[in-house]
């Protein structure tokens, strides 16, 4: 296989998982690392680089940060000549047809799901909750829609019951690093091996936010606990306490244990507060459950 000139785009901390093991990928040329722009984070608004920029900085790897797709940035990816593009968990802009269609080998994304089922940005957490037993990481070429192009290969593996959403994804990209090499070999060298996915099996969950990362009482207990893991290590599972004088509060909970037929809070934390444990508070505050 002849060299293979490589964009890479990504902007996670588990981007950087397939990032390491891409570079490591004879014949593979990373010849741009893109991502997203640095950004202010935090109280103080500190300006903050994301996992995969860090990485690029430390390791003086071609870095690009555009803030959207435009014609420049269309220009300096079009000259960099790419025969094949990785994505890892990018979120939008999305590609255009142009962009997909300049690398010879297409544009590849690493999914952890087995498409066609829990398309979208967060499939972790959603097969948590909805208690899967088992996921692939999925190697698909991205077509014009979300996570619908065919597919080039994917890897199975089980689900712990005890998994958080960071414990899944960090099994997830290591499988699919671990197969990396293995599988863009294979693509390359034999790029009609790919499979249209069947549509009519399709799922699709919505993004978690703040707000939606409310407990709701009314489910099955053993599905509360599986939402509490889902939820870490963003945006955190919560719910509302009251006092001892009557006063309402938000109380973030990191872990929970089902014991006799209830969700025990374990690792928790009230607004403004320290992490403690509910063993620590339980007996100044009572949870809200309607």
């Amino acid at each position: 296989m002849s060299r293979i000139n490589t964009i890479f785009f990504g902007s996670s901390l588990y981007s950087n998982i397939i990032l390491k093991s891409l570079l490591s990928v004879k014949n593979i040329e990373v010849v741009a690392i893109v991502t997203k722009p640095d950004k202010p984070s935090g109280r103080a608004q500190t300006i903050t680089s994301n996992p995969v920029a860090n990485f690029a900085k430390n390791h003086h790897l071609n870095l690009l940060q555009p803030a959207d797709f435009d014609p420049q940035f269309l220009s300096v990816y079009k000259n960099l000549s790419p025969d094949l593009v990785i994505c890892v968990a990018y979120g939008p802009p999305f590609f255009t047809q142009e962009m997909i269609d300049i690398p010879t080998h297409k544009i590849v994304n690493i999914h952890p799901s087995p498409l066609p089922k829990y398309r979208g940005a967060t499939p972790g957490p959603w097969q948590i909750i909805n208690g899967e037993t088992n996921s692939a990481v999925t190697f698909f070429q991205i077509d014009a829609l979300p996570d619908h192009g065919p597919i080039i290969s994917q890897i199975h593996f089980d689900i712990k019951p005890t998994w958080t959403s960071h414990d899944f994804y960090q099994k997830a990209f290591e499988i699919a690093a671990t197969h990396l090499d293995k599988t863009l070999k294979s693509y390359i060298l034999n790029p009609k091996s790919i499979t249209s996915q069947d549509h009519s099996l399709k799922s699709y969950f919505p993004k978690f936010t703040k707000d939606t990362a409310k407990i709701d009482w009314s489910w099955p207990i053993d599905k509360i606990e599986r939402f509490i893991r889902a939820m870490n290590p963003w945006p955190i599972a919560w719910t509302q306490v009251l006092n001892q004088t009557g006063q309402k509060l938000t109380l973030k909970i990191f872990s929970a244990k089902i014991d006799h037929s209830q969700i025990i809070p374990l690792e928790v934390q009230l607004e403004s507060k320290s992490k403690t444990t509910w063993g620590q508070i339980s007996s100044y505050y009572s949870i809200l459950k309607s």
